[in-house]
């Protein structure tokens, strides 16, 4: 089983109590400003960053600020990923009955015959249907009918194609040629492409259909397009020529894409002939089933107070022939208003006279709310910033009024007592640092070093009860175990709740014995003889934690010339940074600095790389007469 340092563990639980508070802060903050944005959690979380930069904050303080405004959304708020759903679309047409199914199936699966090389064969040159290949633009195939020894037709082959041919698989004249229609396209069946086939070779009669959706299957494989067809009889056969529109199909998908994505419609109006165009996402915009006969029509559909608006924009647009953009709202039936950035531009001929208004429009409601209650939410954390600045102003002044001047510190005898004690530069990060002198009736001296847990105010409040308790517990004459155990009790009935951690200790200037004991705090350094050591032992738990507690009194031998440092975590914890670390490196320094008069405390600070804006830093140093 691996140990656990003492030690250590109760800073490692307060870094890891803060690490776990960062993030659930972050969380909730991300989740409140999603359903207040009406926004998903990762630009929420944009936004967030955003306002932490306005700010000149951190994010984890953006995130407390935030949260202490505008609270957790309520329950069901919090945005679920809409699922995709896809429509199930059939391969092929639905099947006929199950006779002329069994046909089709056999027609489909017929494979190639010796008869039909035989009848490419013996087909007599077709100039008519070479003439009506090469007329077509698209792909064109010149069938021969496959009779049956009654005379029906039940298939046909592929006599030739022209260059442009190719079917739904990519398959051209070097796939087709001499091959079965139906073998290799099964849908020209069941679509009823075949049955019109036959009777434009029957009767003569041209055949158009399309556009029209169609679909086929080859090795299980299915392709679909939307499909123009055209069939016309030659002398042996017919000649059928053809259009997929999957290029255009693929454009209009994109601008519809685009269209319903982007929420922009285009419009168009023809002053010569009267005619009006809206696309589906303009009419949607304006909530209008058809579009308005004319541009100066255009402002009978806007919200009442943005008529004149529009109107001056119409005008602008027909009169001076400009291009214009603007923004109006237009009333929706829940009595809502739905907001539209609009960009119109007149089209002129050769004489500069209009002759059509193109026009487009983009629904940003979504953005203008998004903009609203971003602007609601810096105010509100403004006025939260405001609030919270003036706690930690409120924090600072009562810390100073608190915590005497190191230069007014009481004498204690048989010692000579220095003191840094730095609060956090960063007001969110004013902590409750504090240290306390005592002069004792029966000669001995008591001092103590300590930190209540949290920030600002309350973190003020809980130092100023806790530091005030020991100096009156102090009169009693007791060990340091002792008053410490019933500082346990005084702070753990503290309201709000509070913990801290503290080391107190007495010093007999007669005997030069120093009793101490630690609450969780990083334990004292002696210095003697140019060394430096931890007096490292098992810490007791922190105040406030448990009620009932005993604490252990150490003691330790001191001579004359020795120094003793107490110092808080704001000294040696650094993020990323094992406590152990932090404690082991400022034994080193004050090792290499114990010559001469002693440990110079503005030098440690300086080579501990002490960050105000992290934390608070106190050093308590005692030097032994």
């Amino acid at each position: 089983m691996t140990e656990v340092d003492g030690a250590a563990l109760p800073t490692e639980l307060a870094g890891l109590r803060d690490a776990a508070r960062d993030r659930a802060l972050l969380a909730e903050a991300r989740a409140a400003l999603a359903a207040r944005l009406g926004c998903p959690s990762g630009e929420a979380l944009q936004h967030l960053i955003w306002l932490a930069r306005d700010l000149d904050v951190e994010l984890p303080e953006a995130a407390a600020v935030l949260v202490g405004e505008v609270g957790a959304p309520e329950d069901g708020e919090a945005a679920v990923p809409a699922r995709s759903r896809r429509a199930a679309r059939a391969t092929l047409a639905a099947p006929p009955s199950d006779s002329a199914r069994a046909e089709v199936l056999r027609r489909v699966n017929a494979v190639d015959t010796p008869d039909d090389a035989e009848i490419l064969d013996t087909l007599p040159d077709d100039p008519q249907a070479r003439a009506a290949m090469d007329a077509s633009l698209d792909g064109a195939a010149h069938l021969v009918p496959v009779r049956s020894p009654d005379g029906r037709v039940v298939d046909f082959l592929y006599a030739a194609l022209n260059d442009s041919a190719r079917d739904l698989f990519g398959r051209g004249a070097a796939d087709l040629a001499g091959r079965r229609l139906l073998h290799t396209d099964p849908g020209s069946a069941l679509s009823g492409l075949f049955d019109a086939y036959v009777a434009v070779l029957e009767t003569g009669e041209p055949y158009a259909r399309g556009p029209f959706a169609y679909s086929t299957a080859q090795d299980g494989v299915p392709r679909s397009s939307r499909m123009t067809l055209r069939c016309v009889r030659v002398p042996t056969g017919v000649v059928v020529a053809w259009h997929y529109h999957r290029e255009e199909d693929r454009i209009r998908y994109r601008h519809d894409s685009v269209e319903r994505l982007a929420q922009i419609g285009f419009g168009e109006w023809d002053l010569v002939t009267g005619e009006a165009f809206w696309s589906p996402r303009m009419l949607a915009n304006y909530e209008l089933a058809e579009a308005p006969d004319s541009p100066s029509d255009l402002p009978k559909t806007v919200a009442e107070e943005d008529v004149p608006l529009v109107e001056d924009a119409i005008s602008t647009l027909l009169s001076r022939r400009e291009s214009v953009e603007f923004e109006h709202r237009v009333a929706t039936p829940g009595g809502r208003h739905r907001h539209l950035w609009v960009f119109a531009e007149p089209v002129v001929d050769g004489a500069g006279l209009p002759v059509a208004v193109n026009i487009v429009s983009q629904d940003i409601t979504r953005r203008r709310g998004m903009e609203r209650a971003l602007a609601e939410t810096r105010r509100a954390m403004l006025r939260q910033q405001l609030r919270t600045a003036q706690e930690h102003r409120v924090a600072a002044t009562l810390r100073r009024a608190i915590l005497p001047d190191p230069g007014d510190l009481e004498r204690l005898p048989g010692l000579r007592v220095t003191v840094r004690s730095l609060a956090a530069e960063s007001a969110a990060r004013i902590g409750g640092d504090w240290f306390a002198t005592r002069a004792l009736a029966d000669g001995r001296g008591l001092f103590a070093v300590g930190d209540a847990a949290g920030h600002g105010l309350p973190a003020a409040a809980a130092m100023a009860r806790t530091r005030g308790g020991l100096l009156g517990l102090a009169y009693t004459g007791r060990p340091p175990g002792r008053l410490v155990a019933w500082l346990n009790e005084l702070v753990g009935d503290l309201e709000p709740a509070a913990t801290g951690t503290a080391v107190v200790a007495r010093f007999d200037p007669a005997s030069r014995i120093m009793e101490w004991t630690s609450a969780g705090h990083p334990p004292p350094v002696l210095v003697r003889d140019g060394r430096a050591v931890s007096l490292e032992h098992d810490p007791d738990p922190i105040l406030g934690a448990l009620p009932g507690l005993e604490y252990t009194t150490h003691t330790v031998q001191l001579r004359s010339g020795d120094h003793v440092l107490l110092y808080t975590d704001g000294l040696v914890e650094r993020r990323g940074v094992d406590l152990d670390e932090g404690i082991a490196r400022l034994v080193g320094i004050l090792g290499r600095s114990a010559a001469g008069s002693g440990p110079d405390l503005d030098r440690i600070l300086a080579e501990m790389g002490h960050d105000r804006a992290a934390d608070d830093t106190t050093l308590f140093c005692l030097r032994v007469e």
